[in-house]
């Protein structure tokens, strides 16, 4: 009874079940998980629970990814009530605080703030300088705990959702660009882009680094098995200048592969270039229900990438929930 460190893999159905219960919200629908949602999440954990002991292998050879999926959780009356999930970024110091759940017959009594602060001394053990969490806009509680214990709002996000009867229309590339395919790994051209994209207030927080994108040796071997076990599948591509190559802008999208699940589609763009944001997010919504017909498409975009939020909009996709996040220096 009480707070343990989470052990995987037993734990792994045990609170991906939990964590699903937990992020239901009956004053606010759009606010939970959704049934499509956890469909995907369960049928996907259930395939890691059987692939865990290569995890583990990879996490002997590869430093990095010792510090996947980390936290504590809380059991009470013989079940799992709480829990807070916690993983280095990449190889670089900056950690995200993925999960903060709490049951909710057992909320209101500091659970959420043990488990979190449990999480945040790990994370110093294991040479943090900053941490970040995303927290739906509008959930005081949240929020108000988090600001409690040193968090500040720095950004927010946009997520959008939406479903297509058709396959949404092809659009057409504008002249004076190019497309061309980016790969899994391909960690420089996203890192080039992000580099000088991202607004430098940003920056204190979610500082552009390498090791942000560079995949370490064992998650590039991983990688591919973990998208089978997962049921998903990947295709990223990017968009630069014509004449001089400078890569502008980046797309790209995960499908389920088993039936069930979210199509969830991702765009970067330079804000110097906002005449590609109809062709970057049509081309996306094109794709994903051309290649995956009858599932929700999901969309995040930073509330600082105007031109991709409006369009996404104007393209029919729904605003559904809109996040703040919040960093901490440790």
């Amino acid at each position: 009874m009480g707070m343990r460190l989470i052990r995987w893999p037993a734990d792994i159905m045990p609170v991906v079940e939990m964590i699903v219960d937990s992020f239901q919200y009956p004053e606010n629908e759009a606010w939970s998980v959704q049934t499509d949602e956890a469909e995907q999440l369960i049928d996907g954990m259930k395939n890691v629970a059987r692939i865990w002991p290569l995890i583990r292998l990879m996490q002997v050879v590869s430093p990095p990814m010792r510090d996947l999926l980390q936290g504590y959780l809380w059991e009470e009356d013989g079940q799992i009530v709480g829990v807070t999930i916690v993983q280095r970024r990449g190889s670089t110091d900056l950690w995200v605080v993925g999960t903060v759940g709490v049951l909710p017959d057992y909320r209101r009594r500091g659970l959420a703030r043990k488990l979190l602060e449990a999480g945040l001394e790990l994370m110093r053990e294991r040479g943090a300088t900053k941490t970040i969490l995303g927290v739906i806009d509008g959930n005081i509680p949240a929020y108000a705990l988090y600001e409690d214990l040193g968090f500040e709002p720095y950004s927010g996000m946009v997520e959008f959702d939406g479903q297509f009867e058709e396959p949404a229309p092809a659009p057409e590339l504008p002249e004076g660009y190019q497309r061309s395919p980016l790969g899994p790994h391909d960690w420089q051209p996203r890192f080039e882009l992000e580099r000088r994209i991202t607004p430098g207030a940003l920056q204190r927080y979610e500082p552009v680094e390498e090791g942000r994108f560079k995949r370490p040796l064992g998650m590039r071997l991983l990688y591919p098995i973990l998208q089978r076990a997962q049921g998903m599948k990947d295709q990223d591509f990017c968009l630069h200048t014509a004449g001089e190559g400078q890569l502008v802008a980046r797309g790209g999208y995960t499908l389920p592969t088993r039936g069930k699940g979210v199509n969830n589609v991702r765009a970067r763009l330079d804000p110097a270039h906002a005449e590609l944001a109809p062709y970057l997010v049509g081309t996306l919504l094109h794709e994903v229900t051309t290649l995956s017909p009858g599932h929700r498409v999901d969309l995040a975009v930073p509330r600082w990438m105007a031109p991709v939020v409006a369009e996404a909009e104007e393209q029919g996709l729904n605003r559904r929930v809109e996040y703040l996040l919040m960093g901490m220096e440790l």
